[in-house]
């Protein structure tokens, strides 16, 4: 999982270095979400389960149930977010990563974002769902095809560090609202069986190491 720091307040950047990825509490898996900036750490520090199996199991309705009052104690009930877990499934041994968009009903942000040609109907999820890639903001196919991205790479093979970044710089170069919303330092979290690791990937003057 790669994730950016750039963070807003009120329209003026505020973070170039925020930690977006929270591993949760004694598991071998993480949170990260869109939205208001903190609501990632918030929400990962009320989710206290004894497996990312259990966490799944019931996932949906306890992410839903803490978005809303987050967004009704924080956000004057108008908040839209993308969130996703990312773990070991410890009975299949096996990594995955699911997703769920969140909004609040009649939300002003939520009608902001549709109305943004980049964002326009392209929903990740609307229940908690289990996804190959997710990537926020979504990328078009034009876009991928445009800077020479290998949709079709195998991801077994790959290197990390440069085909993530390669995805970021394509989000990097996206506005929506006329910000940039993708920028700062790049996090590569990484999950296996036994634990979840951090590191900050470099790059040279916004292009990808290597490339």
């Amino acid at each position: 999982m790669l994730t950016d720091g750039l963070s807003y307040l009120e329209g003026i950047p505020r973070d170039v270095n925020l930690i977006k990825a929270h591993r949760l509490h004694r598991l071998n898996a993480v949170l990260t979400a869109t939205g208001p900036a903190r609501f990632g750490e918030w929400m990962a520090g009320r989710l206290a389960y004894k497996s990312f199996d259990d966490l799944i199991e019931t996932a949906e309705l306890e992410v839903t149930l803490h978005f809303q009052r987050c967004a009704r104690e924080y956000c004057n009930g108008d908040a839209v977010s993308c969130v996703v877990l990312a773990g070991w499934h410890e009975k299949e041994d096996r990594p995955a990563i699911y997703s769920i968009e969140l909004e609040t009903a009649g939300s002003p942000q939520a009608l902001l974002v549709r109305q943004n040609a980049d964002f326009e109907e392209k929903h990740v999820a609307t229940s908690l769902t289990e996804l190959s890639i997710i990537a926020m903001p979504p990328t078009s196919r034009e876009e991928f095809q445009e800077a020479g991205y290998d949709l079709i790479a195998d991801v077994e093979k790959v290197d990390p560090d440069s085909y993530l970044l390669h995805c970021m710089e394509i989000q990097r170069r996206k506005r929506f609202d006329g910000r940039h919303v993708v920028g700062g330092h790049v996090i590569l979290t990484t999950i296996t069986a036994s634990d979840v690791t951090k590191r900050v990937v470099p790059t040279t003057n916004g292009v990808p190491s290597g490339r």
